[in-house]
């Protein structure tokens, strides 16, 4: 018996050994995860102090996925948010759409898995980086890729955003591009991405980064046969390896933006009628550079062309903006919403009359008494912007806050989400 019951006990203490040593080295390999994110990030944040915001120099990063192992190295801009000094977007006139019909940040799906509602013949999975929020969208081959929830035509008038990134092994060889297509089936879309047609009603834009000398960026339609445009310095491997495109369809005209900079104001891009119904994206090259380089894409918003902004406040009295974007959980306004402020305010400028409230909107996420705060600072902060920048009287603006007591979609989906987060001015 007591053989036994000894037996029983060095089982024990076996179990009991093997189980510390599975968390030892368990422990060990995420503490070596950890040091190289805290190396990733104490890097980025010196890199930032060093570097002025002229300078453009930037630091790696890493791409982890659900288990936390480094993957690859993605260069993006030092920090998580664009930059916030709103006069440094003075050129840029870009209205975001009035409803947003699609917005794609992957918050639904695992990282390290392709996106569920999204399709290629190719292969890619996403990931996080340590110096830019949310989801992104690896890609690491050649290939089409596109969301397949969009099966309806878009709008004679609407805007396309994306956010771009690539890392130091794509330099040189790898492009990307953003195509905007007529395509009546899955075959067509696939085709399309590896022959463009000529007859096919399109419009699409390429970037390809380099690492000597800047950036290129090709253009075409249906209507326009390719071209390019070299030392684009929005897109420069490794000293800038992020940026938003912007894209502006009203009927035949087409413009398109890289950060701030207009690079395309085309008037007859397209024509009048062109029906277009997919949005994909294609990536090129022969080999990429080497295993571990990539594209990433993330926060793409496609929404209904910018409404009248005079007749809505005029006649209607009242306009809502998805235009003025915010850092997350802050009343920051980012340096994008330029073209949106400029917007209200031509108004605001030409009616020296009219006078408004700025109301400020959230989603439901997080606390609501939180939500009802920051909706009120953001309202207040849209005031002192429109002050400041455009020399709007402080007198003829009045602010509010409803946090998400008045939604006007459902709170369900990204795309409710971010309908709900909005600023409205009401004539008063």
């Amino acid at each position: 018996m007591k053989k036994l019951v000894l037996v029983l006990v060095v089982c024990a203490l076996g179990g009991s050994v093997r189980a510390q040593l599975f968390d030892r080295i368990k422990n060990k390999v995420q503490q070596k995860v950890n040091d190289a994110v805290d190396k990733t990030i104490d890097k980025a944040t010196e890199a930032k102090k060093k570097d002025t915001p002229a300078s453009g120099n930037v630091p790696d990063v890493k791409a982890t996925t659900e288990n936390g192992a480094v993957n690859t190295t993605a260069n993006g801009n030092a920090g998580t948010t664009v930059n916030t000094n709103i006069t440094s977007y003075s050129r840029f006139d870009f209205v975001p759409g009035e409803k947003i019909i699609v917005e794609e940040s992957f918050s639904q799906d695992p990282i390290g898995e392709f996106p569920g509602q999204w399709n290629t013949h190719s292969g890619a999975e996403l990931v996080t980086v340590s110096n830019r929020p949310g989801k992104w969208l690896r890609i690491q081959q050649d290939g089409v890729f596109f969301p397949e929830y969009i099966n309806s035509n878009f709008p004679d008038n609407f805007t396309l955003q994306v956010d771009v990134m690539a890392n130091n092994e794509i330099s040189n060889i790898g492009s990307l591009a953003i195509s905007l297509i007529k395509a009546d089936n899955t075959e067509e879309k696939f085709n399309y991405g590896t022959a463009a047609s000529t007859t096919t009603p399109s419009f699409k834009v390429e970037l390809t980064p380099r690492s000597s000398g800047s950036g290129v960026f090709r253009y075409s339609s249906n209507l326009i046969e390719e071209h390019s445009i070299s030392d684009i310095a929005a897109f420069n491997v490794p000293k800038k390896n992020f940026v938003k495109v912007s894209i502006w369809r009203q009927k035949q005209r087409v413009r398109v933006y890289l950060d701030d900079n207009k690079i395309l104001d085309l008037p007859r891009a397209l024509d009048p009628n062109t029906i277009l119904n997919t949005l994909a994206f294609h990536t090129y090259a022969p080999t990429f550079d080497s295993p571990d380089g990539a594209f990433f894409i993330s926060n793409i918003r496609l929404a209904v062309g910018a409404p009248d902004t005079r007749n809505k406040l005029i006649t209607e009295g009242k306009f809502v903006t998805h235009g003025i974007l915010f850092n997350t959980n802050s009343d920051e306004i980012q340096a994008e919403s330029y073209g949106a402020l400029k917007d209200i305010a031509a108004v605001l400028t030409d009616n020296p009359a009219l006078r408004v409230k700025i109301v400020g909107h959230t989603d439901t996420d997080g606390n609501e008494q939180l939500n009802l705060d920051l909706s009120k600072r953001r309202a207040e902060a849209v005031k002192t912007a429109l002050n400041k920048t455009f020399n709007i009287d402080l007198t003829r603006m009045e602010t509010n806050g409803k946090g998400k007591t008045q939604p006007i979609d459902n709170n369900t989906t990204d795309v409710g989400k971010a309908n709900n987060r909005r600023v409205e001015f009401v004539k008063i």
